[in-house]
This record gives structure tokens, sequence and C-alpha cells, in this order.
């Protein structure tokens, strides 16, 4: 496996910070589909556990790559134009990197879902990307992926963290409510949650996938009953071994249901 780090901008802001993509591209010549791992943080910092679960999609047989994006004190869209560069990125790279340029997943976490499903709804829109970028299709995900994701503005506290996510202003707001955004070329997505999450109430995924169904985008939805906010799957020592209680196998289906997505 080859191992290396990218930045995504050529200079780091007043406090040395610049979005990276940090790649785990496995051996061989043939192309593979890539998984880019955007971590969850309420958009406050990045959570570093970002490797446990690129382990697994590299096991798999996926090319990976883990996305350290911009947080606060910067907001929206900021963190969705890391991401949109990150796709770029790998997109100009693919032949050298051995990627399939129409097989790159988004995978995010909590404030990481919203991310990646803002972006998967808003690749497409003229009020963030120029008509060539859209055209091109150079910043798309082609398979998203959502684990805990704040997805709506229609529950109160997800609002709350919305609004503060772009500044309180109404119309950045709008966009960043991914249920409304949602539209005929966002891409196949897979959900996940639990019914006992107290941060992301099950109702995002719900709202959400109404409108993944309207816009006849084809979407797989799991919720099961434990596992709270973003639970891990896995302890210290076994990164696929379940901490307690059932194993719900979150990553696993979410591998299986890319293998059928990608026809692999």
């Amino acid at each position: 496996m080859r191992v290396f780090t990218v930045n995504l901008k050529e200079k780091t802001d007043e406090s040395g910070f610049t979005p990276r993509l940090k790649l785990n591209l496995l051996d061989g010549n043939s192309l593979r589909p890539m998984v880019i791992i955007v971590p969850g943080g309420g958009y406050t910092k990045v959570s570093d556990d970002g490797d446990k679960t690129a382990v697994q999609f590299s096991s798999a047989g996926f090319h990976t790559a883990i996305l350290n994006y911009s947080v606060l004190p910067y907001k929206f869209p900021l963190p969705q134009y890391d991401l949109a560069v990150a796709i770029k990125t790998i997109r100009e790279n693919a032949r050298e990197w051995k990627v399939h340029p129409k097989r790159i997943a988004v995978c995010g976490f909590s404030a990481g879902g919203h991310l990646c499903g803002s972006l998967s709804t808003l690749w497409n829109n003229p009020a963030l990307f120029s008509e060539e970028e859209i055209r091109a299709e150079l910043h798309k995900p082609d398979a998203c992926i959502l684990y805990s994701a704040i997805l709506t503005t229609r529950l109160g506290h997800c609002r709350a963290f919305l609004s503060d996510h772009v500044g309180g202003n109404k119309e950045k707001l709008d966009l960043a409510s991914c249920d409304m955004q949602a539209n005929v070329k966002t891409p196949p997505s897979f959900l996940y949650g639990t019914y006992d999450d107290k941060l992301t109430n099950v109702e995002n995924m719900l709202y959400y996938s109404e409108k993944l169904s309207e816009n006849k985008v084809p979407f797989e939805l799991h919720i099961f009953p434990k596992g709270g906010h973003c639970a891990s799957w896995c302890d210290e020592v076994t990164w696929a071994k379940p901490l307690a209680g059932r194993n719900y196998n979150a990553i696993k289906l979410s591998i299986e249901w890319l293998i059928e997505l990608f026809k692999l």
C-alpha cells in the first residue's frame, strides 16, 4: 500500500492550516474505486478516527482517502469546497493513482455526514459552482454514505446546528439543508442511524430519504434500535469488533451496498 498526504490548497492560513487528504492506495495496476472518509467533529474539529474506517474499506479492495477539512472559525461553504477540491484532485490524478474516475464515493460521520450530504446535493448548484464545473461533473460524488448525519432544518436542534454552521445567514441555511436541496442529480446514497441517537434523530434520515425518493434517487436506509451517536463498531485492538451489544455491521452493510452499486 502506498500512503501519502496531499495539500488541497497551495498556501496555509494564518494559523498554519491547509485542508489535506491522506491517501491509502492499494497495490496493483487495475483501476479501483475510491472512498473518501470524512470524519465528524461538529465543524469545530476533525475527529482522528478516520483510519479505523479506512482500513475496513481498504480490506474490501477500495482505495481510501481521509479528508482534513476547514472547521471553526471557517463556516459554510468552505468545508464544502474542501471536499469538492478533494474529489476534483482525485479525478485529476486518477490515472496515476489507479482510481476509477466514475467510482468515487464519499463517506461521512455526523457533521462529516452533513458535509458529504451537502456536497451531494450542491455539486450542481450554480450558487456555489460555475457552469463549466457543473457540466464537467468535477465535484460530483458517485455515491454517498451517511452515518448519523445532520440532514435537515425541520428539527429544532438540527436547525440550530446548521444555522451556526452558516453564520445565521438564511439564504445559506437553505443551501445547507440537504433535504431541501436534494435533486435528481443527487448520487445514490446509503444512510445509517440509530433510534437512541439524541444528537441526530432518526427523522433526519426519514426526511432526507423522502426527498431522495421524490427525486427518484436510489438509496438504502438502516435504522437500528441502539448504538447512540456514531457509536464505535470497533475497539482499540480489533477494528472490526463491536465494543458492546449486537454487531449491526454498519460498515459491512455499506461496503456490500457500494460493491453492488459499482458492479464490482
